[in-house]
Formats: C-alpha cells, sequence, structure tokens
C-alpha cells in the first residue's frame, strides 16, 4: 500500500512544519487498548489488543480533544484548498468522505517513526503526540500537498518509555473546513528483544 503512494509523492521531512512540547493535559486517565501493527515498509501486518478506529476519521471529539490541537503556530490556511470532493457531502465547510490516508510505522517502534500523511489539495495538518494522561509531548503543524512524511524522533527514553503507549491526534484543515478530518492513532514504544515481548505491553 505505502509503495504505491510513493510512486506519485515527493518525500518531505519536517518541511514547513514546527514543533514544540508544553503541558496540555486531561484530569483523567486515558486507556489505549490495542495497536495497528505496521512494520518497516509501512505494511499492515494486523492488529493488537483492540484498536478503536485507529488512523481513520473521527466522527466526534470531545473539547478536551479538540483543545489538544489548539496550540499556536505559524502556518496559515491561506492558500488551502481540498481539490477533489468528487462523491463527496458537497457545500461550504462538508466534507465528510475524505479520501486521505494516515498511517505511522513501523508500529510497535524503537526510537522513531514514520507518520504518513496523504491528502487531496493544499492541506495543513496538525498533530499533538499524547500519552495517557493526555500529556501533549510533541507537536506538529505543517501545510502540505500529496503525500507529507513526517519523520517521528522518540529516541528520548525519559519522555517515551519502554513498552508504553502513546496516542497521536491529527487533523487536516482547508480555509473553508477547519478540522474538516480528524482523527488517532496508537502507537507502542518498545526497546525489547523479541516482538512476542512487545505484544505483552498490549492489553
Amino acid at each position: 500500500m505505502k509503495n504505491i503512494l510513493f510512486s506519485v509523492c515527493i518525500l518531505i521531512f519536517f518541511a514547513g512544519c514546527k514543533k514544540h512540547n508544553d503541558t496540555q493535559s486531561s484530569s483523567s486517565t486515558h486507556i489505549f487498548k490495542g495497536i495497528v501493527v505496521t512494520n518497516e515498509g509501512g505494511e499492515v501486518l494486523g492488529t493488537w489488543g483492540t484498536e478503536d478506529g485507529d488512523w481513520g476519521n473521527d466522527i466526534n471529539w470531545s473539547n478536551n480533544e479538540y483543545e489538544l490541537l489548539n496550540f499556536p503556530d505559524t502556518i496559515s490556511l491561506d492558500g488551502t484548498f481540498v481539490a477533489d470532493t468528487t462523491g463527496w457531502n458537497i457545500g461550504p465547510g462538508v466534507h465528510q468522505q475524505p479520501r486521505n490516508f494516515v498511517i505511522a510505522y513501523p508500529n510497535p517502534l524503537l526510537n522513531g517513526a514514520t507518520l504518513v500523511l496523504q491528502g487531496i489539495g493544499n492541506l495543513k495538518c496538525k498533530a499533538a503526540i499524547v500519552d495517557k494522561n493526555y500529556h501533549r509531548l510533541k507537536t506538529y503543524a505543517g501545510k502540505w500537498n500529496g503525500l507529507l512524511e513526517i519523520m517521528v524522533d522518540l529516541s528520548d527514553s525519559t519522555t517515551f518509555q519502554d513498552k508504553t503507549m502513546y496516542r497521536i491526534f491529527y487533523s487536516f484543515s482547508a480555509k473553508d473546513s477547519l478540522n474538516f478530518y480528524k482523527g488517532h492513532g496508537d502507537i507502542l514504544v518498545c526497546r525489547e528483544p523479541t516482538m512476542n515481548d512487545c505484544r505483552q505491553a498490549v492489553p
């Protein structure tokens, strides 16, 4: 699946993206129940645990989840647009069937992962990596057209602990359609020697 996308893409590594850490959090503890397993080539190998709609388009977010992407950035919506909405529910700000692709690989991961975003049009992306208390650990904002690959460094073992799951929230926006595509995906940091050891970290 990833190889097909590569034939029509330009790789971008943090181009036009901003990053910062902060302390946005939730008073609740959230349980991440499963992951979509992917290999180094971006192929989906199955699931561990019970994944809850990872890497798709979430219909509803809570106010706390929206707030996770409400961090300051310098990426404007000027010039953004959705290029092709054939077959979508057409109307200003209404794009309910977006043809976009989001995945992270590899998962589980050792010290880093690639977040792949496939979009139609010139879009703005915002993303945040959070822990189970919804502390924002890393944030990103960028603008792209086509395929964007974000190389995510998770090598800080103090912040990103072994055999621990984290969640990535992401949204796509265009000038007339703020957060028209939004979702989440869970990742597992695992520095153990075998996949079976990593599997034990998923509920």
